[in-house]
């Protein structure tokens, strides 16, 4: 008998029908992604390590995998995500483009290790990444061509959470350094009590106010901290423009939300599924390593593949060999799937 071919930990083949399903859903996300002027682009696999780990990169540092370039004597880097890698494109070979600048991506990415309870290492990322000069109309782009996108996807019904990570830095500031650990643990776990007795009663109020944006927004103004209103002010501008746009989703603030990357300067947010009970993306406002404001979104379809199903199945036509490319392609466009066989 034949061994069994393993692979490594947190790898896996993805097989009919499940394979198909995810490339329908890239081509779904990158045709939503390019209808409203997103140009994709298709960053290496592999880069120098010191490149890949620039900027925002440096934040997911732990999840890249290196290995030797036997073509030169520095060390690769194989994706771990792709945000990164976009934000260079946009940097140096596309600096010469008139902002803003908007490119798209879809792709795999690998990671060292798993996450957390999570066996899987690879995963399949798409995203959009705007670069140019920031205001609220541009973050607001962002989020409604997201919910937009999953919504096309089957994911309807979904809450944006909207955060604000400077907030906690600020705050952080004015405590003990010896106590920042336990500080951030508690914020973790939303631990107000905890809070208090490490004498940080703002954060504690501020998580006390997390909740639907207008009851938050009102809730949050009534706290007397400068860093609190600059936040404030973002949130409640935001809130408008999205309500404006008619945006289709519950919009929630959660300002002290410590689950993504390290690299937000301003607003941040996750999307969520509220019928799955999943995070479905995440993205916020940051600065690339060449100095340049940006705002993106980027999802993980993954989880999303395993919970919305493949399509239904085409009916297949059983056609001779030798039946001529036209005549199959009249039962393609009627909706079947044509299959040689011999007569």
């Amino acid at each position: 008998m034949t061994p069994p071919q393993l692979l490594p930990s947190g790898l896996m083949d993805v097989l009919p029908p499940l394979a198909a399903a995810e490339f329908r859903l890239i081509h779904h996300f990158l045709r939503s992604f390019t209808n409203y002027g997103y140009q994709p682009v298709i960053p290496p696999m592999a880069e120098y390590a010191e490149t890949m780990l620039a900027g925002q990169g440096e934040a997911t540092g732990h999840h890249v995998l290196r290995l030797n370039d036997p073509l030169s004597p520095r060390l690769l880097g194989l994706r771990a995500d792709m945000t990164g890698q976009v934000a260079r494109i946009a940097g140096s070979s596309l600096a010469a483009h008139t902002r803003p600048l908007r490119l798209c991506y879809g792709g795999y990415t690998l990671r060292a290790a798993p996450e957390a309870l999570q066996t899987r290492r690879q995963h399949t990322q798409v995203g959009i990444e705007r670069f140019g000069k920031l205001d609220t109309q541009g973050i607001a782009e962002i989020l409604a061509i997201a919910v937009h996108a999953v919504a096309g996807a089957g994911v309807d019904n979904v809450t944006v959470d909207l955060a604000y990570p400077g907030v906690m830095t600020a705050l952080l500031a004015a405590l003990p350094p010896a106590s920042h650990s336990a500080v951030r643990e508690a914020v973790r776990l939303k631990d107000t009590g905890r809070l208090r007795s490490l004498e940080a009663p703002l954060l504690a109020d501020i998580i006390e106010a997390s909740g639907a944006a207008s009851t938050a927004i009102t809730q949050l103004s009534a706290i007397n901290h400068p860093a609190i209103a600059e936040a404030v002010t973002a949130l409640r501008a935001l809130d408008a423009a999205l309500q404006a746009q008619q945006v289709q989703a519950n919009v929630t603030i959660d300002m002290l939300d410590l689950s993504g990357y390290g690299y937000y300067n301003g607003i941040s947010y996750a999307l969520y599924w509220n019928k799955a009970g999943i995070e479905v993306g995440r993205g916020g406002c940051y600065q690339t390593a060449h100095g340049e404001e940006a705002v993106g979104f980027t999802l993980y379809i993954n989880d999303l593949l395993e919970l919305l199903g493949g399509e239904d199945p085409r009916p297949v036509k059983r056609i001779p060999y030798g039946t001529p490319a036209a005549e199959a392609e009249k039962l393609h466009k009627d909706g079947f799937i044509t299959v040689f066989e011999s007569p």
